[in-house]
């Protein structure tokens, strides 16, 4: 019973959006009433919410609005948005190599180069964007959906285990480890949705077949 329960929620992307949206809200008052332990200004934290906490605001609007009726009508140009938003993380980390290299940072780049390209073949695939980009015909679709997410799960323990190595205090032992789990349960979500999509697929092309099986047959008793 207990094992069939723990498959429903890991299985379940509402569940998952729901502890998410948890998550992200626990993370960001963590990481601010850290920064005022830390007696920071005012303008410090506020630009600390702005940088470094961006991606984990737009995330939560993100999770919140998908719950909604509109987030789920104007569900692919939120997809966009936060796409752009993991787009400009990359970037940022791209940058962070030629300021500090080191195994962290290479990691970091690493994790937000796949999670960019992860994101937007599985969401973008059967969009419009996604037709015109041949999406279907890239590289990408050569590569399965599990080897992305057991990829990216491997790269956040790693991540993980670098970062709590090098850690000199409780805070940021608490933060490495929701950042981890938000990021786990992020990618779990994507790999989720690529299913759905890939399913979905295989249903609409196995009820074409029978259509046109059945339209030859019937071509071929008229003769």
């Amino acid at each position: 019973m207990s094992r069939k329960n723990e498959k429903d929620f890991f299985d379940s992307p509402n569940i998952i959006t729901f502890i998410m949206i948890g998550l992200l809200i626990v993370l960001i008052i963590l990481s601010q009433s850290f920064a005022i332990q830390s007696h920071l200004s005012a303008t410090e934290i506020f630009r600390s919410i702005i940088n470094q906490n961006s991606i984990y605001l737009v995330a939560l609007i993100y999770f919140i609005l998908i719950r909604t009726k509109v987030g789920k009508r104007y569900f692919d140009y939120l997809n966009v948005i936060m796409f752009i938003f993991y787009l400009l993380s990359a970037f940022a980390s791209l940058f962070t190599i030629f300021q500090s290299f080191g195994f962290s940072s290479i990691l970091s780049l690493a994790f937000n180069v796949l999670i960019v390209l992860y994101f937007g073949y599985s969401f973008f695939s059967n969009t419009v964007i996604g037709k015109d980009l041949g999406l279907f015909d890239s590289p990408l679709s050569e590569i399965e959906n599990g080897q992305y997410y057991y990829l990216l799960v491997g790269i956040i323990g790693i991540s993980l285990i670098v970062s709590l190595v090098s850690v000199n205090s409780f805070e940021d032992v608490v933060v490495y480890l929701l950042e981890s789990m938000y990021n786990f349960l992020f990618i779990r979500y994507i790999y989720l949705y690529k299913e759905y999509i890939d399913n979905k697929n295989v249903s609409k092309n196995n009820s074409k077949k029978k259509e046109t099986d059945k339209k030859e047959e019937k071509n071929e008793g008229s003769v």
